[in-house]
């Protein structure tokens, strides 16, 4: 089933509620409101997550906990291909319009279309590289690069489709912003088992310093996991990791 403008409904049918709010997910985590810059990145080499409404869902979670944490309501927002391309920040207030915007792609036509549903990700397919090949340590670089070493720490949520990663290419960006005051969090689907997130205990124990890096798997596929183990699964690593850079914070 699709929309009248010919898009897939977003997956709040198939997705189960959550009992708890992004905000009390937070807070028993020990995650602080309004103490961190939130960035979300979200994968552009795959169609179908697109239309079936999965980035969708992702990015309104995101919104819902960059709208605790974040001391602003907007969210830098990359999508990832060959490198990270950077597009307009998402709003936590209103995120619906940007979800329209960014996230949702029509389902394949069996016949020619007379014109093409015209959202933003659709107008900047080219530039974005969109269903291309996708290199997520390029994107982590590039991501690190952006961020602003002030001090104030950031989570970076970072949405992972069907993932393959060869050699040590992925491990060599993570060991890079190692230094960095940004925690990684990865969540999705590494299908990948020879990855470096699929192997956090052996990078970390070869490489000790690397600290700030997260894997959310879920329940079965993210898409179906209940919206609070999501914000517990995704805040649980960085408070923590945050609570040890600074103690009495907390």
């Amino acid at each position: 089933m699709t929309t009248d403008d010919g898009y897939a409904p977003v997956l709040t049918a198939r997705t189960k509620k959550g009992r708890i709010s992004a905000p009390m997910a937070a807070r028993m985590c020990g995650a602080r409101k309004h103490s961190a810059r939130v960035v979300l990145a979200l994968p552009g080499a795959h169609r179908h997550p697109f239309q079936d409404g999965l980035i969708a869902d992702m990015a309104r979670r995101a919104a819902r906990v960059g709208g605790f944490l974040s001391s602003t309501p907007f969210l830098d927002c990359w999508i990832y291909t060959s490198t990270a391309h950077r597009v307009p920040p998402i709003d936590t207030r209103v995120f619906e319009r940007w979800i329209a915007d960014w996230c949702l792609l029509p389902k394949d036509s069996m016949l020619p279309r007379d014109r093409e549903p015209s959202n933003l990700l659709l107008q900047n397919a080219e530039e974005l590289s969109l269903f291309g090949p996708e290199d997520a340590a390029a994107a982590i670089n590039h991501i690190s690069d952006s961020v602003t070493n002030d001090g104030e720490p950031t989570l970076v949520l970072f949405f992972v489709y069907a993932l393959r990663s060869e050699g040590t290419h992925l491990a060599s960006a993570l060991d890079a912003a190692a230094g960095k005051s940004v925690f990684w969090q990865f969540f999705g689907d590494t299908s990948d088992g020879g990855s470096p997130l699929n192997h956090l205990d052996a990078l970390r124990a070869e490489a000790p310093h690397i600290t700030n890096v997260g894997l959310y798997n879920g329940w079965d596929r993210i898409q179906e996991t209940p919206e609070y183990l999501f914000y517990r699964g995704v805040l649980g690593p960085f408070a923590r990791w945050q609570a040890r850079r600074s103690p009495s914070a907390v």
